[in-house]
């Protein structure tokens, strides 16, 4: 497919999982962008479902600012966070990101991707997290590993690496509807296109699909 089919298509979809996922958000739960850029950072290779048992009861409770973070220290903050894969590598990137947050951007979460991944353990991925769902971003693209997969599945992507996906799709979903397209498809992935055992049969997406015909293949064998 070219350029200008491969757009076609994107609207197409776009409209279909406008209809089918109107709802679509992030599945951590905040109340602030700095609520967010931490359990966004703790989220990697760890459940969302995780993250908001541990997090949200810890922001309510003493954890309201990077000056709270800092001030309750290493040790403390890493045996709030046990419960989370990795935690204490994940522990050190966060007092590092807060203590940068403090010297650098006045206690604040920068609203820009080149401030956001100027942080300790904040990638584009993340940045994106925060810049769509924080300050209403429209153009930005989350690579998660939902949104990776799928869109490799429907045929819009060629490429394995995230920055690589992420230019890709750039080029063929408008800016306006980029975060829009990361939510609906990154819900696709987890109702419907499962990694292992994706739902071809039940998909409304089907006959966009490349990948339907390879997958029910396998299941019939």
């Amino acid at each position: 497919m070219n350029k200008t089919q491969l757009t076609g298509k994107v609207k197409e979809i776009l409209k279909l999982t406008g209809k089918e996922y109107p709802e679509a958000r992030t599945h951590l739960d905040f109340k602030s962008p700095f609520e967010l850029l931490i359990s966004t950072v703790l989220a990697a290779q760890c459940t969302d479902v995780r993250i908001n048992m541990t997090m949200p009861p810890l922001y309510k409770k003493k954890y309201k600012s990077p000056q709270d973070v800092l001030k309750d220290g290493l040790t403390n903050f890493t045996k709030e966070i046990k419960s989370i894969t990795f935690f204490n590598s994940k522990a050190k990137a966060v007092m590092a990101m807060c203590e940068q947050m403090i010297k650098e951007f006045k206690g604040k979460v920068p609203d820009t991707m080149e401030g956001l991944t100027s942080l300790s353990g904040v990638g584009r991925k993340s940045a994106s997290v925060i810049l769509g769902n924080c300050f209403g971003k429209k153009d930005v693209i989350i690579v998660d590993t939902h949104v990776k997969r799928v869109s490799e599945r429907l045929g819009l992507t060629k490429s394995k690496e995230p920055e690589k996906i992420e230019t890709e799709l750039k080029e063929i979903v408008p800016p306006e509807e980029q975060f829009n397209y990361s939510l609906r498809i990154g819900e696709h992935g987890r109702q419907i296109c499962d990694a292992k055992k994706p739902k071809c049969a039940e998909c409304f997406l089907g006959d966009l699909c490349p990948s339907k015909k390879l997958f029910i293949d396998k299941v019939k064998k």
